[in-house]
């Protein structure tokens, strides 16, 4: 007897089975997808990629122009730290030479790190980015990827840097001395600020934040044109030497300071200001990368040929206000534009809050924190207001805490240092999974040199702190120079520690376990010592179901949407995966080409359905000792949208010749041993109105999908066949293209003979096929 492959594992195994429905009709209200369905006899949820029902969904679709993508991208990943990070690069590295070229390498970094983001964006079509990857690649122990991830998200999930900055351009504009005081004061404002027009005001804060925007934008264009400008047509004296560091190739890298340890923190700032690349995971990335790599060397340009080199080492965040002063005077540069960046810096804040409140939200519903179900709630303003206030603490805590005058570069590398350990981990998962998982489709697949580059030098960002600066002992406005290591590591500790706490020690303690819940809403980790947490709500109704035996031949695909089929196979175990692939696919291929008249078959799956061995070791949460058992819920396998989206997920490039032809899916169903128990309803397409249909979307931990319950209704016909043998298959319609009144779906269901509970319990195989009609029409 087979066992679930460790890729098909669900977070958490399962510790009961599901009820079973006792006539032939029930309805489905959460949803029971026949494709490796989650009602099985242990109730498994299954964490497998070959569960696609549809390869992707989401509340808006996939209706974003690239246009559109391109302008979200590009102002996610301009935000304040071209306005605040070049004077402490510069400061730190000693040379106009070396700052602009760890501008470019940070861009060449990032297109390695998007190259990895892309192969698995493409390979793992699901919303959730660096937690699916990682908890998709590493299963044991279970729940520590994910718990780490959120651990971060939360611990690190700041807006702080922004906040400084606004406070920093404000106090600037305003002429005011920018006390300790102050600046923490007027960041603290601004974070309260936003925090409650997020949380009470939800469309008053997204409107502003989007115009703030466009400010940002609107900013750097400005920046790249007033630079050109004065260093064309600006009189300089003699004296000046502006143009000169970039004509000489002495100037240009004097004072350089190759010091791993400084260039590493440095690269740490770069990276801040290329971040967001990931959030669209297509070629509108790239465009955007590009696009921010020029935009930034020319505005770093424009700052060295305008402001002298003392006064950019001693400008710590307001060297865009010192650029703007110099171009155009004490009034317009020195007020109205450093204004403009405030604004922007507030704007970037109001965006990241918004998104990191969203993403708190998240984490709690999914059961990763205390209270989940408190800060999960989006009462009482429709507002994600508990994850506001998750991400409010530790923002708070950052601006309050370090010293003020340095507190936005410490931030900067606190950030970097955990995130090359999570850039560690995906790139080494990515090549382990090009080894272990090729079977994966990747539309998209990675140079593996940029993957290896991005192994190599994440654990040499990782080793710098052991590189002192070249005086030996730097600190950096006060902190020793290795604070931000400590930091990082601490944090990535306190996960590991959180994990074991929440998912081991307590649990054993108290002595409950956790299991997954899936009623009504995603799976998330659930505290419960009931055995009742996978029984899903359904309705129960007395139906006929007829025998058709001596009669079978008088149902067909096209007249009843079910047909029943003499086929003897050669393959009688069903135990191997593998043989199941080479020997009982071609022979499937062949009947359905027999019995339908098709152009040609594509097999997408198959499931095997057995009772379990040993019920006792199922109540016990043993996930290998419940094999799939019969569906008790009537349903669909796939909604008419999910059955066409079949076609360009599987076959890509050759979808649209086929979509303009007719497209079947029919499921091959067969018994492995004669069925005693349990057998296969299927009731009559005509008597199954659309309005009885109901779209169920199912969602998982790392994918979401479409089928079909059904509504009771006493004027459903039901039909089976008793005793049905391994040399009998039933071939079930579930998606017909063709629209001329023939039979397009079946709805189909296991249900109880009365008086067979003692009897051997039932084994079958399904197995679900595309079946192209290439030269019918669609009408």
């Amino acid at each position: 007897m087979t066992t679930p492959h460790e890729e098909e594992e669900p977070l958490l195994s399962p510790s009961s089975s599901t009820p079973r429905a006792s006539t032939a009709s029930s309805k489905t209200i959460y949803g029971s997808d026949e494709e490796r369905e989650t009602a099985t006899s242990g109730g498994n949820v299954s964490r497998s990629i070959e569960d696609d029902v549809l390869p992707e969904t989401s509340v808006l679709g996939r209706n974003i122009s690239w246009s559109s993508a391109y302008i979200l991208v590009i102002s996610r990943v301009i935000g304040s730290g071209i306005f605040a990070t070049p004077g402490a690069i510069f400061k730190s590295v000693g040379s106009v030479g070396l700052s602009l070229t760890l501008w470019v390498a940070g861009a060449v970094i990032a297109a390695c790190g998007l190259a990895v983001s892309l192969e698995y964006g493409c390979m793992l079509p699901r919303s959730g980015g660096e937690k699916v990857y990682l908890e998709f690649t590493y299963r044991k122990p279970r729940f520590l990827a994910s718990t780490l991830v959120a651990v971060q998200a939360v611990v690190l999930g700041f807006t702080a840097s922004n906040c400084i900055v606004f406070a920093e351009y404000t106090l600037f504009a305003f002429d005011v001395e920018a006390t300790d005081l102050a600046r923490k004061t007027l960041a603290v404002g601004l974070l309260t600020a936003i925090t409650i027009v997020h949380g009470c005001f939800l469309k008053t804060g997204i409107a502003i934040q989007n115009f703030l925007g466009w400010i940002k934008v609107g900013l750097v264009i400005f920046m790249i044109l007033a630079g050109l400008f004065v260093v064309l047509f600006q009189r300089q004296d003699s004296t000046d030497t502006r143009r000169d560091r970039f004509a000489s190739q002495e100037g240009l890298w004097e004072g350089s300071d190759w010091s791993w340890g400084v260039i590493a923190t440095s690269l740490f700032k770069v990276f801040y200001s290329y971040a967001g690349l990931t959030n669209v995971n297509n070629s509108v990335s790239i465009s955007s990368l590009l696009t921010a790599c020029f935009l930034y060397v020319l505005v770093n340009i424009a700052y060295f040929m305008v402001v002298p080199l003392d006064e950019i080492r001693d400008s710590g965040e307001l060297i865009a206000a010192l650029f703007f002063e110099r171009s155009f005077g004490p009034h317009f540069g020195k007020k109205i534009l450093p204004l403009a960046v405030a604004l922007s810096g507030a704007g970037n804040v109001m965006v990241v809050t918004f998104a990191l409140a969203r993403l708190n939200q998240e984490i709690a519903r999914q059961g990763f924190l205390p209270w989940s179900n408190l800060l999960a709630s989006s009462k009482p303003f429709n507002a994600p207001m508990g994850g506001l206030i998750v991400h409010y603490i530790p923002s708070l805590l950052v601006i309050a805490l370090p010293p003020s005058k340095n507190v936005y570069s410490f931030i900067l590398e606190v950030e970097g240092y955990p995130g090359q350990i999570f850039a560690l981990a995906t790139t080494i998962g990515l090549l382990w999974l090009r080894y272990k998982r090729r079977d994966l489709k990747r539309p998209f697949k990675a140079w593996i040199g940029a993957a290896v580059f991005r192994v190599a030098l994440s654990l040499a960002l990782l080793a710098a702190p052991f590189f002192p600066p070249k005086d030996g002992h730097g600190t950096t406005g006060g902190l020793w120079y290795a604070t931000y290591a400590v930091v990082g590591v601490s944090i990535i500790a306190f996960g590991f520690v959180y994990w074991y706490v929440w998912t081991r020690l307590l649990p054993k303690w108290k002595g409950y376990r956790l299991e997954e819940e899936t009623n009504g809403s995603p799976p998330h980790p659930t505290y419960t010592d009931r055995p009742e947490t996978y029984n899903r709500p359904v309705e129960t109704h007395s139906a006929t179901v007829r025998d058709v035996s001596g009669r079978e031949k008088e149902y067909t695909l096209d007249g009843n949407g079910f047909q029943f089929y003499r086929h003897t196979s050669v393959e009688k175990d069903f135990k191997d995966d593998e043989q199941i692939k080479a020997q009982y696919y071609p022979e499937t291929e062949q009947l359905l080409k027999d019995a339908t008249g098709a152009s040609r078959i594509f097999i997408f799956d198959h499931t095997l359905r057995r009772q379990p061995v040993d019920a006792t070791a199922v109540k016990a949460g043993d996930s290998r000792a419940a094999l799939r058992g019969p569906v008790q819920r009537v349903h669909i396998d796939q909604s008419y949208a999910a059955a066409l989206s079949r076609v360009p997920h599987h076959l890509p490039e050759e979808a649209d010749k086929l979509l303009q032809g007719r497209v079947e899916i029919i499921n091959v169903w067969r018994p492995i041993k004669t069925v005693q128990r349990d057998p296969l309803a299927v009731a009559e397409a005509d008597s199954v109105d659309d309005k009885d249909l109901v779209v169920t979307e199912l969602i998982y931990p790392n994918r979401r999908g479409e089928t079909l319950a059904v509504k009771y209704d006493p004027g459903h016909r039901w039909f089976y066949k008793n005793q049905l043998t391994p040399d009998e298959v039933i071939l079930i319609k579930c998606f017909d293209s063709k629209k001329d009144g023939r039979a397009r779906r079946v709805p189909h269901t296991a249900f109880e003979i009365p008086g067979t509970q003692d009897k051997e319990g039932r084994e079958s195989i399904e197995v679900r096929a595309l079946v192209f009609h290439e030269h019918e029409s669609l009408e």
